[in-house]
């Protein structure tokens, strides 16, 4: 039950926080109430609301008696982007499972560090295109902690391991998508190395990008394969017609109006340099399914902890 109020929490939260910074939202507006929401996320409305609760603990979201659910009048900003705050029962639930498991209050944060600092580990991204290698990259440096290098599927294509790229055999996880699952397997058990296929979080298209696209929204992307690639991703999406695709160094970046939701890929950034665009700069987007996150952080923690204990020390 608790699994399920978070995993609908996120959502919400993520629709919340895109839809301020794509201006799809503004402060004080209303948001669906917990009934509306009952057949999308075949749900209790009790737990529908109690997810709300969370977003209301950190001060994203109001709860007005006899009056609706808005957008907090002031969510808390943090370097100018707007930011959730863990919740004080979020927190509070943590050190409790740390305790019913044997382990102090004052020792979690001591395991917690343990678990995803002990080793630096090594990742190959492999997919198609510089966009999706790129974002593929981003994602496992900035959440994850992991020191991730970007390798084209194409590379892979050889039987002799002596050929393969360095940051593959010296690699600890190869991470792809299931379009390129067959050929990097076969890689990894080759290497001996963990393979992971990430799944693509499903609420993506429905949920922040549906708020999106209700009015045009501008992403800048590197390569003419990738237009291609999220043209398909949103094929039969309502809106699909707002999504405006534009190539660094083929099409003018000066169309884009100023103040329109703009999403630029991390490959596209690069690309650019100090190049300025008029358009209201989207955050990057988490990709990975909770799945996959589980996995990856599954294999992260085992791979440090082992490292760890490896010194001699006994985990509890």
């Amino acid at each position: 039950m608790t699994e399920r109020r978070d995993e609908i929490a996120e959502t919400l939260r993520r629709r919340v926080l895109r839809g301020l910074q794509a201006g799809t939202l503004v402060r004080g507006d209303r948001l669906p109430s917990a009934r509306e929401l009952v057949d999308e996320f075949d749900a209790d409305m009790r737990l529908i609301l109690a997810a709300y609760r969370e977003l209301v603990a950190e001060g994203l979201v109001e709860l007005r008696p006899r009056g609706g659910i808005y957008v907090s009048a002031s969510p808390r900003p943090e370097g100018g982007l707007l930011v959730p705050v863990p919740s004080e029962e979020w927190i509070a639930d943590l050190l409790a499972q740390g305790v019913s498991r044997e382990v102090p209050v004052v020792e979690l944060s001591d395991w917690i560090r343990h678990s995803v600092e002990t080793l630096r580990l090594r990742a190959a991204a492999i997919q198609t295109t510089p966009d999706q290698i790129a974002g593929i990259c981003r994602e496992l440096r900035d959440d994850y902690g992991l020191d991730a290098t970007g390798v084209t599927v194409g590379e892979l294509l050889t039987e002799d391991d002596a050929e393969l790229p360095t940051g593959v055999r010296r690699a600890d996880l190869l991470v792809t998508t299931e379009a390129h699952a067959s050929v990097v397997r076969r890689v990894a058990a080759r290497l001996g190395t963990t393979c992971i296929v990430a799944g693509i979080r499903p609420d993506l298209i429905q949920g922040e990008w549906r708020l999106l696209l209700k009015r045009p929204v501008y992403v800048v992307v590197r390569d003419e394969q990738f237009v291609r690639t999220i043209s398909r991703f949103f094929a039969g999406t309502p809106g699909a017609e707002n999504l405006r695709p534009l190539i660094v160094g083929r099409d003018d970046l000066s169309t884009i109006p100023d103040g329109a939701p703009t999403y630029v890929t991390r490959s596209a950034r690069e690309a650019l340099g100090d190049t300025r665009i008029a358009g209201r700069i989207l955050p990057a987007l988490r990709l990975f399914s909770a799945e996959t996150a589980r996995e990856l952080i599954g294999f992260i923690v085992r791979a440090n902890l082992a490292a760890f204990t490896a010194r001699g020390v006994k985990v509890r």
